[in-house]
């Protein structure tokens, strides 16, 4: 970004960007000094996301994003800066030139994403407008209970979720060789006298058929998880095929759902194993790349807070947060994450056990040492990996090694003193 034509910022972020600075200046090499300790803090494990903080507000976290942010992206790394301060962003005015096009401005940002098109309502519509791994998603995020009819020509399936998770499967056409009953018989664990007499109860009381079988003591239940959980496979591998066609939603209260005594099927491992590699969600990609600005910092991108929403930590923890994360990985090269500083609030601490490593930021005489060690303390508990705490802004003309300090990088650099 050409940041000599911004006007500077009443909180002055934009004034102390590295890009004002002459790249063999102290301050520009303090951040390449950084870029490379994280670097070898990672050593054989490579990292993708670092999350940066601080105990208490004021002490440079932010700005020490933005910097890094550039440093990293000048090796040729694309670079995404996530403010994920939702109570006190400052990410964005880098972002907010105003000489930017209309379509270059702040928009929805991060919050837009989770509280906005994260929450995209599911009624009814055409499976070629939202496909159906977007609408499993939306599903999940928004924790709801319910049927979702699906058909494609002559197919229809029906799954149901319980509070997001899919937890039964109905394929309505399934042919008939491939149906329970035929199965069971085909296997030798039921006769087909057992099976009729099985499938008439079915049909007066409209129980599943296993746990019929189970009632009359026909198979156990241990001989019924492989073959039922095979049977669950397949439906849902068709639902999952389906490109076209339509969808409907109905929604119901929890109340109301009748979930059955006998469930063997691990349902979200076999989501897991069908969709692992194949995470084909279009609407939710489309989403997330327009909230994204990019920079005329080659390399350099940023994902703005957005509106300040009343409940910060309920969506910095959520489950579409993690899903975020885990698609801007894929897509970026390095995550930084900008966060509230520790001790005020919790946000920092919900997101640092999802990063690959946490900086802390400290600024001499901002803060107490208690408040720094209770921080690190709060980061610990969470598991985070601490990589190390930066000073950030330390006069060196107070330190007794200064003048070997200036000496040596001037004439590294070639600087007349």
């Amino acid at each position: 970004m050409n940041w000599h034509n911004r006007k500077n910022t009443s909180d002055g972020l934009s004034a102390i960007f590295l890009q004002h600075y002459d790249p063999k200046s102290r301050f520009a090499e303090a951040y390449r000094t950084l870029r490379t300790n994280i670097h070898y803090s990672f050593m054989e494990k490579g990292f993708r996301s670092i999350l940066i903080s601080s105990s208490g507000q004021g002490e440079g976290k932010t700005s020490t994003v933005a910097n890094l942010g550039f440093t990293m992206s000048q090796v040729g790394k694309n670079v995404l800066m996530i403010d994920a301060d939702l109570r006190k962003p400052r990410l964005h005015h880098l972002a907010a030139m105003p000489d930017a096009a209309p379509s270059d401005r702040v928009t929805g940002g991060l919050t837009g994403l989770l509280a906005g098109s994260f929450g995209t309502e599911i009624r009814k519509g055409l499976l070629s407008d939202l496909k159906i791994r977007d609408i499993l998603r939306l599903l999940s995020f928004q924790k709801k209970t319910g049927w979702l009819q699906l058909e494609n020509g002559n197919e229809k399936i029906a799954l149901c979720f319980l509070q997001g998770e899919l937890v039964d499967l109905n394929w309505f056409t399934r042919p008939e060789e491939n149906r329970l009953a035929t199965v069971l018989v085909r296997n030798a664990l039921i006769t087909e006298e057992q099976a009729k007499s099985a499938l008439l109860i079915q049909k007066d009381t409209d129980q599943k058929l296993a746990y019929i079988l189970i009632s009359m003591g026909l198979v156990s239940q241990e001989k019924l998880v492989g073959p039922l959980t095979i049977h669950m496979m397949e439906g849902l591998r068709i639902a999952l095929q389906f490109q076209s066609g339509s969808y409907v939603f109905d929604e119901m209260s929890e109340v109301d759902f009748d979930r059955a005594s006998f469930d063997p099927v691990d349902f979200r491992q076999l989501k897991k194993q069908l969709t692992i590699g194949d995470e084909d969600v279009p609407f939710l990609q489309a989403q997330i790349n327009a909230a994204i600005v990019k920079t005329q910092t080659e390399n350099l991108f940023l994902l703005p807070a957005g509106n300040l929403p009343p409940n910060p930590t309920e969506l910095l923890s959520s489950a579409s947060m993690s899903f975020l994360l885990g698609y801007l990985k894929k897509r970026f090269d390095i995550l930084i994450v900008d966060t509230p500083p520790i001790l005020p609030a919790s946000d920092a601490l919900m997101l640092a056990p999802q990063t690959d490593g946490v900086v802390m930021i400290v600024k001499p005489g901002t803060v107490n040492r208690n408040m720094i060690k209770k921080a690190i303390e709060q980061l610990r508990v969470t598991h985070a990996n601490l990589l190390g705490i930066v000073l950030n802004r330390v006069d060196t003309r107070r330190e007794a090694y200064y003048k070997y300090y200036h000496k040596y990088y001037s004439q590294y650099y070639g600087e007349r003193g």
